[in-house]
């Protein structure tokens, strides 16, 4: 479908925040980890299907509705991630000054995939998320409100180089810094544990470093063989088992600075 053809529902179904009201998410079935206290049990990352099919009352026909976040040259939709992360404790906030928020919002509110839309096909699949609007979820939404701001607070305070270190890490690429820097501070909103994280590792300058040297050639990730190696040579220089959400560069910084640091500088030294 064309992105022209998504979104054709009646006026009754547009939803839209206000410039300065906020709206959360959560995802279903979060339980507190009894063996952590302050952690939950929950998926690492759970990403919402970027279209539905919902029932239009005023025309009286299903009408497909996607979170398209723009459309390339052919008139093709590029669609939203819209991802509920164990980083977020399983929350999505959503700011009504922000016009990709906006977008993400008229789509989770009008979906099948939210339990709290009165609307929603209950014969259909279950729900998985549901709007927080009750008083006991106020104090974590508090919380993380406050680790938001200090996330986006440091991404701001970033100098270019380690802008552009932490960028990699994250796997942002762009042009110019003006670009890295306004997706990191996205990135930062979206996912600010997970953010203040990768920010205070102590292995993040190796693992960008790392990252650099697959992106020009000089290593590889072999995948099929499960091993980074030089891809001159061949010659290996780790092996690792795949994992669900694992970071192989992190593992592989760790590595190498613990038992190779020779090989380590030599990677480094041909990105000079």
């Amino acid at each position: 479908m064309k992105a022209s053809e998504y979104n054709q529902y009646s006026p009754s179904m547009v939803k839209k925040l206000k410039h300065d009201e906020r709206a959360t998410y959560r995802i279903l079935n979060v339980r507190h980890d009894p063996d952590n206290y302050g952690r939950y049990l929950m998926p690492a990352a759970y990403s919402i299907p970027p279209t539905d099919i919902v029932f239009d009352k005023e025309k009286g026909d299903f009408v497909t509705i996607a979170a398209i976040e723009r459309q390339d040259n052919e008139g093709n939709p590029i669609f939203l991630s819209i991802v509920f992360t164990a980083a977020n404790m399983g929350y999505i906030f959503l700011n009504g000054s922000n016009p990709v928020h906006q977008k993400i919002y008229q789509y989770l509110e009008i979906c099948n995939y939210n339990e709290s839309n009165k609307n929603r096909n209950k014969d259909g699949d279950d729900p998985v998320f549901f709007r927080v609007d009750s008083k006991k979820d106020a104090m974590e939404e508090r919380q993380m409100r406050k680790t938001i701001v200090k996330a986006v607070n440091s991404a701001l305070e970033l100098d270019d180089v380690k802008a552009k270190s932490v960028a990699m890490a994250v796997g942002i690429d762009a042009e110019s810094i003006e670009e890295i820097r306004n997706l990191l501070e996205d990135f930062a909103e979206m996912n600010p544990e997970e953010f203040l994280e990768i920010l205070d590792r102590a292995t993040l300058e190796n693992e960008t470093k790392l990252k650099e040297a697959v992106k020009k050639g000089i290593i590889k990730n072999n995948l099929n063989a499960q091993v980074f190696e030089w891809t001159e040579t061949g010659k290996e220089i780790m092996k690792y088992k795949k994992a669900p959400n694992k970071n192989y560069f992190k593992e592989l910084a760790d590595y190498l600075e613990e038992n190779n640091p020779d090989e380590l500088n030599a990677i480094k030294s041909r990105l000079d």
